[in-house]
């Protein structure tokens, strides 16, 4: 960053690769702008669709990335950690024709796709210990029925006070439901029912622990996942 002196009047807004701006202290500063390069290679666009397959999900997952990324407990807050958690783990990423050799001129989506798999997808990731629930989906009521017999041990990354949260969402139409079930001390018996739009068949369930506070969570667990694979 550099500061200038212009006779003429202060300069704003961008001019090649600099951007000129003025700081509340009156002074004109300027700084680069940067490179944007487009990913050319293979590992470049990979990680390219990787990201993108990602933050699809921001939209519809909000609700649920608010409570299971605060920040502070080793993950970036909301989407950024939310990113994090699964940009390298949770996403898939093939090639849309093998057979061809890859070519700088194309965009990544036109040579690679990818797959979220929602085994791995963490809706919550943190430090506390994640929670022992089961649940069922009862497709002709449409409900999921969450259940646990509670927990009696407290330790430094488990106490009883913990709240326990039941996420239902629908891959193929985007839906996405955070209900919370009980606190970690206490037998769970709720009901949930689905999404608006959304069928048994494309349901995806998780689960997670957040302390009483909410500043630290459990890693998310998977309890079910679509039956096509969405």
């Amino acid at each position: 960053m550099a500061e200038f002196v212009n006779p003429v009047g202060k300069i704003r807004g961008k001019y090649g690769n600099v951007i000129g701006y003025v700081r509340k202290n009156g002074k004109n500063y300027c700084k680069s702008a940067g490179l944007k390069r487009k990913p050319n290679g293979e590992v470049q666009k990979r990680q390219s669709i990787a990201f993108a397959t990602t933050t699809e999900r921001k939209r519809w997952l909000m609700v649920a990335i608010r409570l299971g990324f605060p920040g502070g407990n080793g993950y970036p807050e909301g989407f950024n950690g939310f990113v994090s958690a699964n940009v390298t783990n949770a996403v898939e990423v093939e090639r849309v024709d093998p057979e061809k050799p890859i070519s700088v001129r194309k965009k990544a989506g036109r040579e690679f796709r990818g797959e979220i798999d929602y085994r791995k997808l963490r809706v919550a990731a943190g430090q506390l210990v994640p929670p022992s629930v089961s649940a069922e989906v009862d497709a002709e009521n449409r409900k999921v029925h969450f259940t646990s017999p509670g927990e009696q041990l407290e330790l430094i990354d488990c106490f009883l006070d913990d709240k326990i949260y039941g996420v239902v969402a629908g891959v193929r139409n985007k839906r996405c439901h955070v209900v919370e079930l009980g606190t970690r001390g206490e037998a769970i018996g709720t009901s949930v029912d689905f999404p608006r739009d959304v069928e048994a068949d494309e349901l995806v369930v998780y689960v997670f622990a957040a302390g009483a506070d909410g500043k630290d969570v459990s890693d998310s667990v998977c309890l079910r996942v679509s039956s096509d694979g969405v």
